[in-house]
């Protein structure tokens, strides 16, 4: 039996995304938009287990 050719699983693992992270949400996290002019509510962050980033709650 021949040996696996591991080049070549990694390759088409990379092509097909296997194995790779999951791109986080394009949410800016340096600017959060609010209605209210000057406004100092809470921002609250909902992460999965793995920590990808699902839902920004803002609250007044």
């Amino acid at each position: 039996m021949p040996a696996p050719d591991y080049a070549l699983i990694d390759r088409l693992e990379r092509e097909l995304g296997i194995g790779q992270p999951e791109p986080e949400p394009q949410l800016r996290r340096d600017r959060l938009v609010c209605l209210i002019k000057d406004c100092d509510g809470d921002t609250t962050e909902l992460r999965t287990w793995s920590g990808l980033l699902v839902l920004r709650l803002h609250e007044h």
